[in-house]
Formats: C-alpha cells, structure tokens, sequence
C-alpha cells in the first residue's frame, strides 16, 4: 500500500514538472512570437515613413549622417578639433536642390549638424590634458577669425557682382540653415534664402526646453563652462564675445 502511494506521488510530482516545462517553453515560444511581430511592425513602419520621406530629404540625411560621423569620430581621437574638417560644404550643395516645400524638413536635417559639430567641438577640448586647453582655445579662435573674415570678403565679393542689388540679401531655391552665433566654415557657402529662425522670447524658451530635454546635465554643465572659457578668452584677445 505505502509502495502504491508513494508511486503515485511521483507520478503526480513528474506530471507537475512536466506541466512546467510546457508552460515555461509555451511562453518562450510566446515571447519570441511576440518579438518577431514588434521587429517586424517597426521594419514596416520604416519603410512606410522613408518611403513618404522625399528623395530630396534623404539625400541630405545622408549627407549629414557621413558628416555627423566624422565629427563623433573626431571628438573622440583626443586630438586638437579641426574647424576646416568639419566643413559642410558638401551638406549645403546637396541642400540647394532641395525645393521649396521641403525647406523645413532640410532646415532640420542641418540642425542636427550643427549641434553634432558643436558637441565634437566640446568634447575634443575637454578629452584634452588640462595643460594644453588654453593653447587650443587661442587656436580655435584665430581660426574662427580667419575664417569669419574669409567669409565677409566673400560676401562683399557676390555683393559687387550683383551691384549691391538686393541690400545683402540672397534670393533663390534653398533653405537659410546658419544658426545664429554660427560662422560658416571656410569655403562652405550657406544655401541662399531668407532664415525663418524664430528669435522671439518664446522661440528662444522652445529652443532651450528642447536642447534640455536631449541632452544630460554633465553636457549642459561641460558645453557651459567651454562656453564661458572661450568667451572670456575672446575678450581678452580683443574679440567679441559669440552671440
């Protein structure tokens, strides 16, 4: 009687395990269904939004994705930030093309490239020895410099061509991507058109929640104090400070 009872328990003990071990491979299979279904729905989403992206706007994405990736490369080699390898000349003739309805769109996409290139230009100061950082700053700034004046003289240069018609302002296809604050880089025109960059107050605050929400304290707090040293660096080599 105690053989048949005991035999029984293991029975039901086995039948239980095994009982697991169907549950446990059932929900496996589950959550791997499930995986397969989620992959699968955010490969046709996409495709469903590139495919309503126009080929305009994807082309300057990807001219911008190749520029982004350089300038991540370059804060991360701890050498001396190259302003001249970060020209974006290549990025503004793709955007030349690109028509009017899609301006906004474009105007976003070299967004992202000038906060890449400032970010890089961030971290490359702060990856060098604290012992070679002033240097650097002088040298960054006599480069902005000469590039700034390279820039007006070739302004004052497409003014005389044109007779000064127009008051300085450029016409034609093409969005106005430069920030303001933000030198162009030598031998990089921006696209002509009028700048659409809201400066009002509460265009600023929209501006400033946004870069807030994107980036991390120890960022704002390193972009901040670059900010501050360069500045105070320009005053004392007699320049202005950025706006």
């Amino acid at each position: 009687m105690t053989a048949t009872v005991s035999a029984r328990r293991q029975a039901l003990a086995e039948l239980a395990r095994s009982r697991r071990a169907e549950g446990s491979a059932g929900r496996a299979v589950k959550i791997a269904a499930v995986s397969v279904v989620l992959v699968g729905l955010a490969g046709l989403a996409w495709l469903f939004l590139r495919g309503r992206t126009p080929t305009e706007i994807l082309a300057v994405r990807e001219s911008v994705d190749g520029q982004i990736a350089q300038l991540q490369a370059a804060a991360r080699s701890g050498q001396p930030f190259d302003s001249a390898d970060a020209s974006f000349g290549a990025v503004f003739e793709t955007v030349r093309g690109v028509p009017e309805a899609y301006r906004d769109q474009a105007r976003a996409e070299i967004g992202r490239l000038f906060e890449a290139r400032e970010v890089a230009e961030v971290e490359s100061y702060f990856a060098l020895p604290p012992d070679r950082r002033a240097a650097e700053l002088d040298r960054r700034i006599k480069e902005e410099e000469e590039r700034r004046q390279k820039w007006e003289a070739e302004r004052e240069r497409r003014l005389a061509e044109r007779g000064g018609q127009g008051g300085g302002q450029q016409s034609g296809p093409g969005p106005q991507v430069q920030p303001a604050g933000q030198q162009p880089t030598a031998g990089a025109t921006p696209p002509p058109g009028a700048s659409r960059r809201d400066r009002s107050e509460e265009g600023r605050n929209a501006r400033s929640k946004q870069w807030i929400d994107k980036t991390s304290a120890e960022s704002r707090a390193r972009r901040t104090e670059y900010r501050r040293a360069k500045d105070q660096r320009r005053i004392q080599m007699g320049f202005e400070p950025r706006r």
